[in-house]
């Protein structure tokens, strides 16, 4: 059934992607530049790592978007910029403002559509992005970042990680292989964590292994940082372990 309602939304996308952007009431009053314009100048999402975008590239004038995500994101939110700075944008209903940040779409494992209206003058375009995950993939996964918190939902423990890009400087140990990483703004990557997760606090060169979670909450910023690698199984951190440059 998900096979076939992608196919459908493809289908849909193909068939708009030549179509300018028309005011809710079929006029063309809304195909215009500069005030009074309800069109977005740009579109960008907060899942630059998994997200796909089908068109890949925004057009003020495309109103149609499939964007697809990891089994494992659940916090997506969107940026539209208008125009007119003067127009009225609401996601799903909710007013943002331009260039700011939406609330969080609640993600589910089914297809859902996220609908961005903008308005201006009584006239009215709506952008529509067709929002889905991706089939989980079951393989071993590790990142780096920052651990912001780690709280328990009910009676599942769950961590918020803020994830960074490494980069390897060398290819080889006598080049040193030291990784550096950036960490441009700070994101929320939320995971649950398996009953069964092994957690090591203090250094990579002295690491300490906790008995339990409480004991890791109690010790893992004695040394002043919340930096971890973090390994993890689909969608479920199995391994917690500071981080250091490999030599």
């Amino acid at each position: 059934m998900t096979r076939r309602i992608l196919s459908v939304l493809l289908a849909v996308m193909l068939l708009l992607s030549c179509s300018p952007a028309l005011a809710d009431d079929g006029s063309a009053g809304a195909s215009y530049y500069g005030s009074g314009s309800t069109l977005l100048s740009n579109l960008t999402h907060n899942c630059p790592n998994t997200g796909i975008m089908l068109p890949s590239a925004f057009s003020p004038y495309q109103t149609t978007y499939l964007l697809t995500v990891a089994d494992w994101v659940s916090r997506p939110t969107f940026t539209p910029v208008a125009m007119d700075p003067s127009a009225v944008i609401t996601v799903n209903g909710r007013q943002v403002r331009s260039g700011q940040t939406s609330q969080v779409i609640e993600m589910t494992d089914e297809p859902q559509a996220v609908t961005i209206q903008v308005t201006n003058a009584g006239a009215s375009t709506t952008y529509t992005i067709y929002l889905q995950r991706r089939p989980s993939e079951k393989r071993t996964r590790v990142s780096a970042g920052y651990i912001n918190d780690i709280y328990l939902k009910g009676t599942t423990w769950r961590m918020d990680a803020d994830l960074v890009t490494l980069k390897y400087q060398g290819d080889d140990y006598d080049s040193g292989n030291r990784s550096t990483y950036t960490n441009g703004s700070k994101d929320h990557y939320d995971y649950e964590v398996d009953p069964n997760c092994i957690f090591y606090w203090g250094t990579k060169q002295n690491p300490i292994r906790a008995n339990n979670i409480h004991e890791f909450l109690a010790n893992y910023q004695s040394y002043g940082s919340t930096f971890y690698t973090i390994v993890y199984i689909e969608s479920q951190i199995v391994a917690v372990l500071p981080y250091d440059a490999d030599y």
